[in-house]
Formats: C-alpha cells, structure tokens, sequence
C-alpha cells in the first residue's frame, strides 16, 4: 500500500494537475475586482484542468478507469479548460473586444467536436483526428497571440505563443516517431500544464506592471493637484491681500476725498459770509476779492470732483481701444492748455508722435496733467522749455515730458502718484489727483509710469503703451 501510494505521487503528471489545481485556487482567492472578468477564467480553466487531470489518473491508477476510457473523458474535459483559458486570455488582452468570453468559450465547445468529426471523417477514422483538430486550436490561438504582440509589442504574448506551439510540436515528434496514441495521451498533460505556469505567471506579471505604471501616474495626478492646490492658496493668499489692500485703500482715500471736499467748501462759506459783511459795510473792492477767491475755491472743488469721476472711470468704467493719432492729440491739448498758459504754444516742442492703441479721451487726460504741470510748476521762469518725445523700445512706446523748471525732490518721487500728493512746498493749485489718474491710466493700458529729478534741475515724467501691432513700424 505505501508503494503504491509512492507510485502514486511520484507520477508527474498527477503532481503537475495537482499544482495546477492550486494555483488556480489561488488566483481565485486573491484576485482582485479590477482583474476578476478574466482571472475566473484564467484560474476556473486551471482548477477545471488540474482537478480533472488528477480525478484521472488517480482513477486510473486504482484501477477504477481504464487507459482507453481515460484518454477520451480527458481530452474532453482538457477541451473545456482549453476554452476557458482562451477566453479568459482574449478578455484579459482584449477587454475592449465586442466579442463576449463566454461566446469565445462556446465556439470552441461546439466548434472543436464538429471539427474532430469532419476531420476523422476526411481522414477516413485517423486515431489522432483529435490531437490534430486541438493541434490546430492552439496553432490559431498562437498566431492571434503573435498578431498583439506585435501591435502591443509585449513579450509576455510572444513566450504565450510558444508555449502553445508546443502540444502541435508534441504531435508532430509523435506522429514521427509511431508513437500509440495512449502514449500521446499521457503525456499530453505535461505541455499544457507548462503553459498554465506561464500563463498564470506572465498574467501576474502583466498585472504588477500595468498596476506599477496606474501607481506612477496617480502620483503623477496627485503631485500636479498638490502644486495646484498649492497654487491656488498662493492665488487665494495673493487676492486676499490684495482686497485687504485695497480696503485700506479705499478707506484712506475715502478720509482724503472727505478732508480734501471739506476744504473749498468750508473756505466757500467763511468767505461768503465774510464777502457779506463786506457788502453790508459799503466796501466793494473787499467783497469782490472775496467774491474772486469763492470762485477759486469753487473751481478747485469742481477740478477735485472731475478727477475723482476720473478715477473712478479708469478703475470701474469701460476702456474703449481705438487708434489714437498722438501727434493731433499732442496738438489738440496744446491748444486747450493755451487758454490757461498763454506761454505754452512757445515753451513746448513736441516731436513727431506715433498712433496708438489706447482710450482718447483718458490718454487726452495723461498728456493734459503732465505737460500742464510742467507749465504750472514753471510759470514766472521765462526760458521755460517743455520737450515731448516719443521713442519705440522692445515693443513698447515711451512718450516723455521734460522741462527746465524747479525739479523736486527725488526722494519724493514715489509719493507723486499717491492720491492727494503734492510735493510742492509753495502749495501751486491742484487736487493731488491728477499724477495718480495718470498711473492708473498708463498701467489700464498696460504700461507703466515713472518720473526722475533734481532740485532747480527740471523733472522728466515718462509713461508708455504697448506697440499697436496693426500700424506700421
């Protein structure tokens, strides 16, 4: 009895179906959901094959089933294992097939017992009709297996294909060399189970690697939506700071705008009451000097008011973008400063100027507030000499405003365009709006601003504007 149980495990082909067996079982037990539509087929065909392979041979060797009643139930029950591995091969490298696994699987069912029977009938009862028709099952499935791996250039499907040529080179040595086709039968499992090793084998590896790449590029995923979560809270922090900014802005301006209104109207009324009281008195000249400064005061409330709607205009309003011709805007402001400056159509030069693109109206307001500040801040000084230019550089227009006139402080020089700065000692008229338009202006345009000078050196303010691609060079 120990010999014969010996025996019994010391034959390979029982040993290898009951390898197989388990390692079918495994398969099953640890698959996972993403690879479940083709390792229950891949692992059902290899626990069909191993276990029916080894419910044979122990039959047979108990003396329970004989050799010739063996060789037909396991060629049947091989073919059924054979077709639940096809299939479960043709979900698992075509899973975008319209062709069910289950449909694969009862073709061949239905279609290799036809094919037996056509092929014994042609070749008039040949003994070895079976093996040829399985024979050319697998030579079929080795050339589709060929035929992806040269479209998806994976080894795994080539080392498949040759493991499959193996039952047909298996028949071939045979038929060479006479062999009985109970010989063939018993040593037909062998081949097949050494396909089943690298089948299940190259599946795990196929797994590891496609799971290997989805892990790479979910890190890849998550590091990009990190640096944009990162991002983003910069964009966040940016704005918020930025709101904060101006929240601070528009209380502060609100405080000036209210303190600077507060003025002219407060000094209108003290002097009416005083030009008043001058009246009542019978004294004409006192209450027409006072009558002229309420007129100032007016005036520079209504300046104050304009540059206000101004400014609002540039931060909140509209922006139209026509071509503006600089050289008759230049011109056409000339002519309206003269009616303040009667000196301004001597002391200004302008050069020849380009066409923009640009809002007319508010760049009408840029040139208007920087060459009338260099006629204001130089009037009593008669060699004033105020020079516009215009230069192109690295896609940009500089426009420039020069004047001999006093200078300021260049220390000074980032307050000039803060609203209600006037750096002016000798306090020249003005709101202490019109450099800070200005900026807001250019920068709406988007280009910048800046000004450099020196005490009793003159000052120059520059600004520019994109290059307007539509206009010749």
């Amino acid at each position: 009895m120990t010999l014969s149980a010996l025996h019994f495990f010391s034959d390979i082909r029982i040993l290898s179906a009951i390898l197989i067996a388990m390692l079918g079982v495994t398969f099953l037990a640890h698959a996972s959901v993403r690879s479940w539509p083709y390792v229950k087929w891949l692992a059902g065909s290899a626990v069909l094959f191993g276990s029916t392979q080894c419910t044979i041979g122990t039959l047979v060797a108990l003396g329970w089933l004989s050799d010739d009643a063996a060789g037909p139930v396991g060629s049947l029950l091989g073919l059924l294992a054979m077709a639940a591995l096809l299939a479960g091969l043709h979900v698992c490298f075509s899973p975008s097939q319209k062709i069910s696994p289950m449909r694969v699987f009862l073709s061949i069912i239905v279609g290799a017992p036809v094919l037996v029977v056509a092929m014994s009938a042609l070749l008039q009862g040949w003994a070895f009709a079976g093996p040829m028709t399985i024979s050319l099952i697998f030579i079929v499935s080795s050339g589709w297996l060929v035929w992806l791996w040269w479209r998806e250039r994976w080894s795994g499907q080539l080392v498949l294909a040759l493991l499959f040529l193996g039952y047909p080179l298996l028949l071939t040595i045979a038929m060479l060399t006479d062999m009985s086709l109970l010989n063939f039968r018993r040593l037909t499992p062998l081949p097949i189970s050494i396909a089943y090793v690298f089948v299940m084998t190259l599946i795990l590896h196929r797994d590891s690697q496609i799971l290997g790449r989805e892990l790479r590029e979910r890190v890849k995923a998550e590091q990009a939506l990190q640096r944009l979560t990162d991002s983003l809270e910069d964009i966040v922090r940016s704005r918020t700071q930025q709101l904060e900014e101006m929240v601070r802005g528009l209380r502060s301006f609100a405080g000036m705008v209210s303190h600077d209104l507060t003025g002219p109207l407060r000094n209108t009324a003290g002097l009416a009451t005083m030009a008043l009281e001058e009246y009542r008195a019978g004294h004409p000249a006192e209450t027409e000097r006072c009558l002229e400064m309420i007129r100032m005061e007016s005036m520079r409330a209504s300046t104050m008011v304009h540059d206000l709607l101004n400014l609002a205009r540039v931060e909140h309003g509209p922006i139209e973008m026509v071509a503006v011709d600089m050289q008759a805007l230049v011109q056409e402001c000339l002519g309206s400063l003269a009616l303040q400056f009667p000196n301004a159509t001597e002391a200004v030069r302008a050069d020849p100027m380009p066409v923009v693109k640009a809002d007319a109206s508010l760049m009408q307001h840029v040139v208007m507030n920087l060459v009338g500040n260099a006629l204001k801040f130089g009037t009593g000084q008669s060699a004033l000499r105020v020079q516009l230019g215009a230069k192109r550089e690295n896609g940009f227009w500089r426009f420039t405003v020069t004047d001999n006139g006093p200078g300021f402080d260049p220390a000074k020089s980032g307050e000039l365009f803060q609203p209600f700065s006037r750096l002016d000692e000798r306090k020249i008229g003005g709101t202490g709006l019109g450099l800070t338009v200005v900026k807001r202006v250019v920068e709406s345009h988007g280009g910048a601003v800046g000004a450099a000078s020196a005490p009793g050196q003159g000052a120059r303010f520059w600004w520019t504007l994109p290059v307007d691609p539509t206009q010749p060079a």
